[in-house]
């Protein structure tokens, strides 16, 4: 072979081999596409997936977020990119009672099953939620007991007043332990009193159920042996943050709110939340919940409120003092937006603001429009009985009641399988809606919103992008 065969045949070899190449890479005897264009492709598909794989990232980060929260309000979240614990969420280990108890033997020989319940009903300006609690709970233990109570045993409620005094709560949960041999109790609304029950009852291995107190720490103590039926502050004041940052576009939000643990803990997360998102409130203004006795007119509070002219002001008080409040505000001549707690859903708000109440805000726990078939039958039945429409407080009342009844019936007269029950109870279908439970054992329902319209709490005005 002389030299010029032999670069023929390395030539053609070398055809042979890019052709088999090309059969390989595109097998279907297309023209193959310009390998730019095909770089292209590829680099956005890589793109893509990288989208992709971040928004997934993102999805995970949010389904785990503590108390709904959303993922521009994460602790610390411009510091540090995965903290070293997080806690009341999914890979947290759940509130559990790791102590003895669930091998007593069941009771059975009892004439009644008797429930406590401890609410402010007399000599407290929280009587309006205490009186609710109590009706809810007289409701749910009538059904229960028309469907054969507990073995053929009717279940009793055993009342005690929340005075609201330090401690007094703290007797009352030890005399339904060993006096009043209750095996679970609905309560409170206090905020102050809950934290000293709960503390109590982990000594005491009573079951509590609260059905009115939504101070956001209420759970974060981990104490096992409460359970959290209603959404709470936490939620509500999330939800007031980016209607009126978000939403609305608004800079300077005032606060005004109550000076007791229920204003300082309610709006905590409002003020926290503002900071984070930039739009820190020009000033935290508060006022006696004996207001009557000590500055009626709220002359101070108007006052500050005037100097630092707020684009909007979150109000957090009980329903008269609130009422009072938007009334002074607009006599001032103020104009701007008032957003509220879900204690003005209250016809002694609507009463005390009169014509001032038109457009105020609230959020609320619940959506009392949702035309829920159980929730219109407890309201019907509810006004027959006490001549008014049913309130937040006796809708979860009620609920919480009825999770009760239904653990005692699972468990047995045994407190500690009850709170067993209780805790594993992390989906129902009460009249309030959907209970979802998180690991904290609070509800984490997302939460509603109403305006005042003619006179009226109107649900679902305004429209709301985020809620939580």
């Amino acid at each position: 072979m002389n030299r010029r065969t032999g670069l023929f045949c390395m030539l053609m070899l070398g055809v042979l081999i890019c052709s088999l190449a090309f059969a390989v890479q595109n097998p279907t005897g297309t023209t193959p596409s310009d390998p730019k264009s095909t770089d292209q492709k590829a680099t956005d598909q890589k793109t893509a997936d990288e989208k992709t794989a971040d928004q997934k990232a993102a999805d995970a980060r949010r389904e785990v977020l503590y108390g709904n929260t959303p993922e521009e309000l994460k602790p610390f979240g411009k510091f540090v990119q995965e903290p070293y614990k997080k806690y009341f969420v999914i890979g947290d280990a759940p509130v559990m009672f790791w102590g003895p108890g669930r091998e007593k033997p069941l009771v059975e020989d009892v004439p009644t099953v008797k429930i406590g319940v401890i609410a402010p009903i007399e000599r407290s300006y929280e009587m309006y939620i205490g009186r609710s609690v109590v009706r809810g709970m007289q409701i749910a233990l009538d059904d229960a007991n028309a469907a054969g109570g507990y073995k053929g045993k009717p279940f009793e409620a055993v009342i005690k007043n929340d005075t609201g005094l330090w401690g007094a709560t703290a007797n009352e949960i030890v005399a339904l332990t060993f006096e009043d041999k209750a095996w679970a109790v609905i309560g409170t609304v206090d905020g102050a009193n809950t934290h000293i029950a709960i503390r109590v009852a982990l000594r005491t291995d009573m079951p509590m159920v609260n059905v009115a107190d939504l101070d956001p720490t209420l759970v974060e103590t981990k104490i096992p042996w409460v359970i959290r039926v209603i959404p709470d502050d936490r939620q509500m004041t999330y939800t007031i943050a980016y209607y009126v940052y978000k939403q609305l576009g608004l800079n300077k939000v005032a606060i005004l709110r109550a000076n007791n643990r229920y204003g300082r803990f309610g709006v905590a997360q409002f003020r926290k939340g503002s900071i984070k998102l930039g739009k820190p409130a020009p000033i935290e203004i508060n006022y006696e919940p004996n207001y009557d006795k000590v500055n009626p007119d709220f002359g101070e509070q108007i006052e500050r409120l005037e100097k630092v002219s707020p684009d909007a002001v979150v109000v957090w008080a009980d329903a008269g003092a609130a009422g009072v409040l938007v009334k002074k505000i607009r006599e001032a001549g103020m104009k701007f937006p008032i957003l509220a707690c879900e204690r003005v859903v209250n016809p002694e708000f609507l009463k005390a603001a009169g014509e001032a109440a038109e457009g105020v805000i609230a959020t609320y726990p619940f959506d009392p429009d949702n035309k829920n078939p159980k929730y219109l039958d407890f309201a019907k039945r509810y006004r027959e009985r006490f001549r008014e429409d049913p309130d937040v407080y006796a809708v979860h009342s009620y609920d919480g009641t009825m999770m009760t009844v239904e653990a005692i019936r699972k468990a047995g007269l045994n407190r500690y399988l009850i709170r067993d029950q209780l805790a594993s109870m992390r989906q129902w279908d009460g009249i309030s809606g959907e209970i979802l439970l998180d690991e904290a054992l609070s509800n984490r329902r997302p939460v509603t919103v109403a305006t005042v319209k003619n006179g009226r709490f109107v649900f679902g005005i305004p429209h709301l992008d985020n809620v939580f």
